[in-house]
Order: C-alpha cells, then sequence, then structure tokens
C-alpha cells in the first residue's frame, strides 16, 4: 500500500513540474532548428529533470509581483479546433526567435501566417507543459496557450507545429519585458557611452556578459522597412528586422543605452531571479505622431493626407512623416505581452502647439497600445524620462512642463526626474547628454518600487504637481503634490524656481513657501494665469530649482493652470 501511494505521489509531483516554470540553471546555448516529431519526447524528458533539480520557489516569491485580484481563466480549443486536419505549411511572427524572453504571470499567445490552401487547419504550440492549437482563418493564426508561467531562468524549447512542419525556438526564458521607446536619446547606445571619456565609470564600466539573462530586440528607423513608404498607412504585420532577439555581447553595445542600462541595474538589483526582455523602438528626430497607431491619429486628427503623394504629415521640428514607426516597426509586436513601458520622447512636438496637445495624445496613444499587448495585467506601468537641462538654444522648455503632468493624465504612469543629473554647460551635444547611466539609475529605482514592492514610490519618485487651487481674486496659488516621503522641502535654503504668468510673461512671484508637508502657496499682487515651476531650459537642481522631496529626489517640470 505504502508503495502505490508514494507512486501516486511522484506521478502528482511530475505532473506539478511538468506544468510549472519556475526553475533555476543555464541558459541552453543551442541554436534553432527543424526537428522531427519524434525528438519533442527527449527535450520534454530533460525538462522534467532540470526542473525537479533547480526550482527554489521561496526564492522567487520575494520579488514577484503582486498576485491579480481576480483568478485569470485560459481558454482551451473546442473540439471543432481539435478534429481540424493539421497545417502543412505556415510561418511563425519572426518576433519570435531563440533566446527570447516570455512575459510572466500573462497569456502567451504564438502567431503567424498561411496561404489560401491552408484555409481552416489547425497549428499547434506547446511551452513548458502548456499547450495550444488553433485554425488558419484568412491566412493567419493566433494560439493562446492555456496557462500563464511565473519566472523561468532556464532556457527552454518553444515548439509550433504542424503536419510535418515544425518550428523549435530554443533558449526561451520567462521574465518581465519592457519596451522602450523614443527618438534620437532612446537611439543614443551603449557604445557611445563606452566611447565617451566624460561618462561615469559606472557607465563606461557596465558589465556585458552572455551570462545576465538580459534579452534584446532592436528596431530602429534606420532598418529596412519591407519597402513600405513612409507615412501611409500600410502595416508590417511581420517585423522587417530580422536581427531577432539577442544576447548582451552580441545586442547591447548598439541597444539604447537608457534601455539597457535600466535592464543591467534591474537584473542585479532582482539577483538574477528574472529574466529581462528589452525591446526598443527608436527614430530621431521623430515626434509623437510617428508612434501613434492609425486609429489614434485619425481619432484625434494629429495629422493631414496628402492627397498627392498619399503620406500622413503632422506638424514637428523635423516634418518626419507620420504613423511610419508604429506602422513598420511596432504593430508587428502588439500582441506581444510586456511589463511596462519606457517613453524618452517630445523634443521634436516642442513646436506648432504640439506641446499644449501632447498630453491627450499620449493619453490616447497608452490607452491604444495598453488595448493590445496584455490580456491580464491592461494596465501596465509607463515611465517617462523627464528632459535634462539644455544649454543651447533648443525651444523644448514648454513641452518639458507640458510632459511633467503626464501623471495626472494616464493612469500609472511615472515621471523620472533629470534636473539634477545633468548640467555640463560646455558640452557640444547637449540635445544628448551623456548621463544615460544616471537616469538609468533614478529610472531602476522608480521601477523597483512601483512593479516589484522593493522601495517606496513616495521616496524615490520625485515630487508631481497634482492639482492648483486658486483665491478669489486669482492672486494666491494653492499646488498639492504626490511623492512628497515625509514632506516636501527646499534643498539649500530658500525656495526657487517657480514662475507665475500674469500676462503674457513668466514673472517671479511675490512670495513662494512650503505650508505643508505636500504643498506650496504662490502670492502675487495681480490675477494668476498659470503656474510654471523648472520653466527654463538651463534649470539645474539644486542650483536654480530647488523643490524636492525627504528623500532629495527633485520636483519634476510642470504648469499647471
Amino acid at each position: 500500500m505504502k508503495r502505490i501511494i508514494s507512486l501516486i505521489l511522484t506521478v502528482f509531483t511530475v505532473l506539478a513540474v511538468i506544468s510549472g516554470c519556475a526553475g533555476e540553471g543555464t541558459v541552453t546555448n543551442t541554436e534553432a532548428e527543424t526537428k522531427p516529431a519524434e525528438t519533442t519526447a527527449e527535450v520534454t524528458t530533460e525538462e522534467v529533470t532540470t526542473e525537479e533539480v533547480t526550482t527554489e520557489p521561496e526564492t522567487t516569491e520575494e520579488i514577484t509581483t503582486e498576485p491579480e485580484t481576480t483568478e485569470p481563466t485560459f481558454p482551451e480549443p473546442d473540439q471543432a479546433v481539435l478534429d481540424a486536419p493539421a497545417a502543412t505549411d505556415f510561418q511563425v511572427t519572426h518576433v519570435f526567435g531563440n533566446d527570447m524572453v516570455i512575459q510572466r504571470n500573462e497569456y502567451i499567445r504564438v502567431w503567424g501566417f498561411a496561404d489560401i490552401g491552408q484555409e481552416g487547419k489547425r497549428v499547434n504550440a506547446e511551452f513548458a507543459g502548456l499547450t495550444g492549437a488553433a485554425l488558419v482563418k484568412d491566412g493567419h493564426f493566433m494560439i493562446t496557450l492555456n496557462g500563464s508561467l511565473p519566472e523561468c531562468t532556464e532556457g527552454r524549447d518553444f515548439r509550433v507545429y504542424g503536419d510535418g512542419v515544425e518550428f523549435v525556438y530554443t533558449g526561451v526564458l520567462v521574465g518581465d519585458v519592457y519596451w522602450v521607446v523614443g527618438q534620437s536619446n532612446v537611439a543614443y547606445p551603449v557604445s557611445s557611452i563606452k566611447a565617451e571619456p566624460l561618462a561615469s565609470a559606472a557607465g563606461k564600466n557596465c558589465v556585458i556578459s552572455n551570462d545576465d539573462l538580459i534579452r534584446l530586440n532592436r528596431s530602429s528607423m534606420t532598418d529596412a522597412n519591407n519597402g513600405l513608404k513612409q507615412g501611409t498607412p500600410e502595416v508590417n504585420e511581420d517585423t522587417p528586422v530580422k536581427r531577432g532577439w539577442q544576447k548582451p555581447k552580441s545586442g547591447a553595445y548598439q541597444f539604447a543605452a537608457i534601455g539597457f542600462f535600466t535592464g543591467k541595474q534591474l537584473y542585479d538589483k532582482l539577483e538574477g531571479k528574472i529574466p529581462i526582455g528589452l525591446i526598443e523602438f527608436d527614430a530621431g528626430g521623430a515626434a509623437l505622431n510617428a508612434f501613434c497607431p492609425n486609429e489614434v491619429c485619425d481619432k484625434l486628427n494629429i495629422d493631414k493626407l496628402n492627397s498627392k503623394t498619399g503620406v500622413y504629415s503632422g506638424p514637428s521640428v523635423n516634418n518626419n512623416p507620420s504613423r511610419f514607426m508604429y506602422n513598420h516597426y511596432m504593430y508587428p509586436f502588439q500582441n506581444f505581452p510586456i511589463c511596462g513601458l519606457i517613453w524618452y520622447q517630445g523634443e521634436s512636438d516642442c513646436n506648432s502647439n504640439n506641446d499644449t496637445k501632447y498630453n491627450d495624445r499620449f493619453k490616447a496613444l497608452i490607452e491604444e497600445y495598453r488595448s493590445r499587448h496584455d490580456l491580464i495585467n491592461r494596465n501596465y506601468p509607463v515611465f517617462v524620462i523627464e528632459f535634462p537641462p539644455i544649454f543651447q538654444a533648443f525651444p523644448y522648455d514648454s513641452i518639458r512642463q507640458h510632459m511633467g503632468l503626464i501623471p495626472n493624465n494616464v493612469p500609472n504612469s511615472h515621471m523620472c526626474q533629470s534636473s539634477d543629473l545633468w548640467k555640463d554647460r560646455t558640452y557640444e551635444n547637449n540635445l544628448h547628454p551623456y548621463c544615460k547611466w544616471e537616469q538609468a539609475e533614478r529610472l531602476t529605482n522608480i521601477i523597483l518600487a512601483n512593479i516589484y514592492g522593493i522601495g517606496d514610490p513616495e521616496y524615490v519618485e520625485g515630487p508631481s504637481a497634482v492639482s492648483v487651487e486658486f483665491s478669489d481674486g486669482g492672486t494666491t496659488a494653492t499646488v498639492k503634490f504626490r511623492n512628497v516621503g515625509d514632506g516636501l522641502r527646499a534643498e539649500g535654503g530658500e525656495l526657487k524656481g517657480f514662475y507665475v504668468k500674469l500676462s503674457a510673461k513668466l514673472v517671479v512671484p511675490d512670495s513662494v513657501e512650503i505650508v505643508g508637508k505636500d504643498t506650496v502657496v504662490l502670492k502675487t499682487s495681480k490675477k494668476i494665469k498659470s503656474v510654471h515651476y523648472n520653466a527654463k531650459l538651463e534649470d539645474t537642481f539644486p542650483e536654480t530649482v530647488n523643490l524636492c522631496n525627504s528623500a532629495g529626489v527633485p520636483c519634476n517640470s510642470f504648469i499647471i493652470k
């Protein structure tokens, strides 16, 4: 009897191991290949053995995200799908590849394409004990596996197959995936920091090692786009960029410095227990409209169609076409779940009234993004890099102030303040400062606090204006803030950096003081139209702006009325 009970327990243990993916170990360094189906049994046996040895749930639980408030349900293919003949010819999206990172605690989807002769036929997928199937419809298929997975530091095979056709992706990890999106300050690569004599030692000496479970996927406007014309509504259904997922040694040097440094610091702070996937989309000089889906541009009338050329364009510094970054490079990734989004863009929206419209456009863009990526964590966080000071005549002071109120306009969005991180007035490339490591340090702390519960947003994020209330005569403005820690303070003494608009120009108020834990009051002799902080291009903390929280993190730039 004891032997029977023991056998039953052993069977249940093996089944539990097969269904999970929480082990730790070494990534398999093998290349993708098309293998006959009969080899799958051997791979599965090896995976089960490794999981039994390396699973350490007690260490993983310390850094996992908060549990879902509602238990998700996972789809099972209906009988009609299971009874359909298997497809004999299809392609999987090139978003998938060896060494990719799949988002943990999310539905896992895989999709692809087939010709008309495969219509109504079945494509199957399996990964780490999860399975799924879907029929080809209108030349496409979308499979959702029947579960989600926790983080997994051991590379595994992801298999998509039919009848006589099979795609096997090796070294697939389960962790947290971030989009890194922006213009030239995102295109600014790690190699430039490594080569910059004035960059900090921490940035120049950042270790780039394949031992780190960080995986990179980069798309740039400089990459080929399958011949589509920029500024048209045409989309690339599959990514035109063939470099795929890369390990650090192959991809980090050309990857966004702000992105890789953040990923590296996150990975180290999380003690290597959660793999990090980073997907970069960069377009130097591109305005917000370039990153907007067709639906957002049409809904908000962001751009106009030139009937002769068939190209949409909108006002911006460089007058680039609209839509092309989303349509050509981001669209193929829209069903790939992510943990969060890092955003460093807006310099090219500093004219033609784009500054005043930016927040509403950004809100619509993020709402559209969130509706497409995740099926469980639809409200994933967005982290916006504040523009640091600039010591040349480039007019982005207004757009910086408007962007400072994004947290009020976009739920679960966060500002990464930069006014204290850049002060080199002599650097000729001021628009592209080399403080990317320092920005990544602050961003990492903000991400750790908001996603992983390590740290407190009240202390690691700088103060951000929430509201303003004017007195009856309008001569007094009371501004409330969030993220004040133990309370607002002025670094170095008397509070400075505030302006008010009384008519056409900004002036210093008659008085400004901190009157409570989260409150600043400004007074003047005339009616105040708006309150401004960190409003000058050259403002630096604490020299000319000095409001901060109790931990010394600066307040971000803002305009509030």
